[in-house]
């Protein structure tokens, strides 16, 4: 596993000033012993000199991908004047590898003090003692600031196990170009399931075929979006509900859907070269996080006939994945102060909003969004029954598992390994294996 160790020293300059007066030019007296005690008195031993504190050295291992760790690297830069007594060592995990690679060095004995997780391994990680409580990194008004869709999976057990740093959605993006290239009207994106299969009919039936819909074929908050964004029904309760959320659903139709329109969905690794594909007016659709389709639409707007439209719809229901990232604290930590003193100035408003205009990546702070912001109208204050006011359904500690086992699934999906029908089977043999785990 690739790691590079980045040591950030902050410590503190002394400044010495020369303080003039008007009597800087006067005589200087003869300087004399100090008067010697009466008879009868003891000498006052002279004070101790007072030693300079060390700096408190902070491990920080981020999940992180190369061009996200040193944005990552250049803030805590940044920020270091806030704790001039903290050394902070930093070390970057690539994010497929985050989750074993965290738990692994937990186990032994060797995790850094803090570190960068996906929301969903918090209550895994505090559940198996990994973790210490992070209330006290929360400064001010901070924990009534986070939206509940961010901050109910950092919750466990009574406790508080993560600060939020950013959330990254994901959206469908339309290439208005080519939608109306496949429909031959006026370029109006399908509302329902209907219309999304008439669209991937018309598709098909060019003499040269503009693919209807790119995906990455890796990641299953992709397909939970995309699913929930078609069938106007959320995900998050997928395994919780009694029998098979895919048969006789309409989530299960949306899945139909893309078995039967295979051919022409683009199946993508990675969301840059999903966006590529999209701007270049090869496929119709795309699903992207919402950091990449920020970038994407505003560097092609007003760019002639291309004219990408983010289609936020799904935000507007009860709960969609928030794809968010927090900070957590060891349990091993010896630097407890000082974990919780630099995580909060790492989730400082300005931080957050730095990292909106940068990367894209939405704050986590409710009074980021009032009214004049540049996202004041993702999340208006009067949608407290949809995204992201509302909390998920009660994910437990098995959460991670699940996810794997459906980003599993989903890969066999899009190369061809297995169908709908296997995938349901396949669905119902892991529900029944997480039961009896449970």
């Amino acid at each position: 596993m690739a790691r590079r160790k980045i040591a950030l020293i902050f410590l503190p300059l002394f400044l010495f000033a020369l303080i003039l007066s008007p009597w800087a030019s006067a005589p200087v007296p003869e300087a004399s012993s100090p008067p010697r005690p009466a008879a009868g008195q003891t000498e006052e031993p002279a004070l101790p000199a007072i030693a300079e504190e060390e700096p408190v050295r902070l491990r920080v291992a981020a999940a992180l991908n190369e061009e996200e760790f040193e944005y990552f690297r250049k803030t805590i830069e940044r920020q270091s004047y806030q704790l001039p007594d903290v050394t902070v060592e930093l070390e970057r995990t690539p994010p497929e590898e985050a989750f074993a690679a965290f738990g692994q060095a937990s186990r032994i004995g060797e995790a850094a003090d803090v570190m960068l997780v996906d929301n969903e391994w918090v209550k895994t990680f505090a559940s198996s003692g990994y973790l210490m409580p992070a209330d006290g990194a929360f400064v001010g008004e901070a924990l009534a600031e986070q939206f509940d869709a961010v901050a109910a999976p950092l919750k466990w057990n009574g406790y508080i196990w993560a600060v939020p740093r950013d959330f990254d959605p994901y959206v469908l993006v339309w290439n208005l170009a080519a939608l109306r290239t496949v429909t031959g009207e006026s370029a109006t994106p399908p509302q329902d399931l209907a219309q999304w299969s008439d669209l991937a009919a018309k598709s098909r039936a060019l003499q040269d075929p503009v693919r209807w819909l790119a995906i990455d074929g890796g990641d299953p908050f992709a397909l939970l979006a995309w699913v929930q964004a078609v069938s106007g029904q959320r995900t998050d309760t997928l395994w919780s509900e009694n029998g098979n959320p895919w048969s006789g659903t309409p989530r299960g139709e949306a899945m139909a859907l893309l078995e039967r329109e295979r051919e022409g969905a683009a199946f993508g690794n990675g969301s840059r070269a999903i966006a590529e594909t999209l701007a270049a007016g090869s496929v119709v659709s795309a699903i992207l996080p919402y950091s990449v389709a920020r970038k994407l639409t505003s560097e092609r707007e007003g760019a002639g006939s291309v004219i990408l439209q983010m289609d936020r719809a799904a935000w507007k229901q009860p709960y969609a994945w928030p794809r968010g990232r927090s900070f957590v604290i060891s349990s091993r930590t010896k630097a407890e102060d000082a974990a919780r003193r630099w995580i909060a100035a790492m989730t400082d408003a300005s931080v957050q909003t730095d990292n909106l205009s940068t990367n894209g990546k939405l704050p986590v702070y409710r009074s980021a969004y009032r009214s004049g912001s540049s996202v004041s109208s993702l999340f208006p204050g009067n949608s407290s029954s949809s995204f992201p006011y509302r909390s998920p359904v009660d994910f437990g500690p098995e959460l991670p598992a699940r996810l794997q086992e459906l980003q599993k699934l989903w890969r066999e999906f899009t190369s061809g390994t297995i169908g709908l029908e296997q995938w349901i089977g396949r669905w119902r043999e892991a529900s029944a294996d997480f039961q009896l785990d449970d």
